[in-house]
């Protein structure tokens, strides 16, 4: 389904517990967000909810200065883009997507503001190089997958990289060039009833609170509690 101006204009808005405006897009089976330019000229949302549908890509977001938080958990995407308009941008959750490559990650250096990232459930996080490049990488982070960033890892990660142009150029080198990787989860949760993954997916569609969505998601991706 694509995003249109009827989509949008009908799309549940509230006040969150955080006194944020918050737009929800959530579970609309979404395959692309052709209309999301539309949002520009009513610019009033501080958090934006896409989670759980089937993007393959972010596309370029209009110039949004209220918006300081992006969800797009639970889709396909496999490279961040479309998000240098974002300029007060500082929360961005991209949980349980396909991004297979710490290169794909790269247009995330133009976003000064980003003090939150999660990418949990992405393969990308397997790489042993992830969370100590994404630190360097992005010298804004303050939280990389619900874990403070220390000051250690700050010095190391810099020590690591600064000293290193051809390790840094080993990683830029690999991108994923948009093919499409295979989906990591089962349309069936093994060791879950049905009640139980009833339950949880309603669960989910009313957390409010990523630290929420991160522990449901992450009972689904295992397949019990």
């Amino acid at each position: 389904m694509r995003l249109t101006q009827t989509i949008l204009i009908e799309a549940d808005s509230f006040i969150s517990p955080l006194k944020k405006r918050t737009l929800s897009l959530r579970n609309l089976e979404l395959t692309s967000l052709d209309a999301i330019g539309i949002l520009e000229s009513s610019d009033i949302n501080s958090v934006i909810d896409i989670s759980q549908n089937h993007l393959s890509n972010i596309p370029a977001f209009p110039r949004l200065l209220r918006l300081d938080t992006l969800i797009l958990s639970g889709n396909h995407i496999r490279t961040i883009s479309g998000l240098t308009t974002l300029v007060n941008l500082e929360v961005l959750s991209v949980t349980f997507n396909e991004i297979l490559y710490l290169s794909d990650l790269e247009e995330l250096t133009e976003i000064k503001n980003l003090r939150a990232l999660y990418l949990t459930g992405n393969p990308v996080t397997k790489n042993k190089h992830y969370r100590s490049w994404c630190i360097w990488r992005f010298p804004t982070l303050q939280v990389l997958d619900f874990e403070r960033v220390k000051e250690s890892e700050r010095s190391h990660a810099k020590s690591t990289y600064d000293e290193n142009s051809d390790l840094v150029n080993s990683v830029l080198s690999v991108r994923s060039h948009g093919k499409v990787t295979p989906k990591q989860e089962s349309a069936e949760v093994a060791g879950l009833t049905e009640d139980d993954r009833k339950q949880l997916e309603n669960d989910l569609e009313a957390a409010e609170s990523l630290e929420e969505i991160q522990r449901i998601e992450e009972i689904l991706l295992r397949g019990h509690f």
